[in-house]
């Protein structure tokens, strides 16, 4: 049995903080801090990522510019062969620490440094019919005085999500921890939850939403494989309940892993289709 590990040791970047990598579950306040709500656990360190086919990807980088000096970032791949899209994000609200409402831009991105934290969102999509590989994809900052890269190790992995089309539903308001979201999406397939009136588009938590409903996508495509009961108590043990049933009676808590609990359902799921 071939087993996928969605977090292989990897050399890590350089030791500088002016750039920074993090999951789509962890924001950051103007200062690079991560917002106390998606605080928890320690954050995951994204070196060598398993991007399921025919799927979006998102993760957070953070800038930190000289300030008074003009910054740029690159987005590189080599070899070729993933979509990728960057959005600046900018206050979810206009008292708001947190940053998730997207502007998309293109690379590479400039500015001038106003002695705040530039956050972007990476979003990345692998096509269906990819070749297993490894691709390197790279963020290169330069500051206003000097170069800083952050490279990763892209695997594709058999996965394939099959084409659906994602829809509109809740968001959670940006007071409460990023995974809400996620919880909320995922409790319309686990729980029969029936979801809500749609939240305010080009938000982060909006893309929260359709990445999550492509990982219900894909277990669907599951169940014919191991029965739906079978599978979805499998994701609650992911998650890190006993079943469905408690997972689905029991109230919100706080995890281990922080906000990123939900990660191990997304390993979880990529694991088993990778396997098919």
């Amino acid at each position: 049995m071939v087993v996928f590990l969605l977090g292989l040791l990897w050399p890590l970047p350089a030791p500088a903080q002016n750039l920074q990598l993090y999951s789509e579950f962890r924001r950051v306040d103007a200062t690079g801090a991560i917002v106390p709500q998606d605080l928890g656990g320690t954050p995951r360190e994204i070196l060598s990522p398993g991007f399921a086919r025919n799927a979006w990807h998102s993760m957070r980088l953070v800038l930190r510019p000289v300030k008074g000096k003009w910054y740029t970032l690159w987005v590189t791949q080599n070899p070729q062969g993933l979509n990728v899209k960057l959005y600046r994000e900018l206050p979810a609200a206009p008292d708001s620490p947190v940053r998730d409402r997207l502007e998309q831009v293109r690379t590479p991105v400039q500015g001038q440094g106003n002695g705040e934290t530039e956050t972007i969102w990476l979003d990345v999509f692998v096509p269906a019919l990819a070749e297993v590989k490894r691709i390197r994809l790279e963020a290169q900052f330069h500051d206003g005085d000097q170069w800083f890269t952050y490279p990763m190790e892209v695997r594709i992995l058999a996965a394939i999500v099959p084409r659906f089309q994602p829809a509109g539903g809740p968001i959670a308001k940006w007071e409460r921890p990023s995974d809400a979201t996620a919880r909320q999406t995922l409790r319309e397939y686990m729980c029969g939850d029936k979801p809500m009136p749609g939240g305010p588009r080009g938000m982060g938590r909006a893309l929260t939403r359709r990445n999550v409903q492509q990982d219900i996508a894909l277990a669907r495509v599951l169940e014919a494989k191991r029965g739906k009961q079978e599978l979805q108590d499998a994701i609650a043990q992911a998650a890190g309940a006993g079943s469905a049933a408690a997972w689905c009676s029991a109230p919100p808590a706080s995890s281990r892993y922080g906000p990123e609990w939900y990660l191990k359902v997304r390993d979880f799921l990529y694991r088993e289709a990778s396997r098919w």
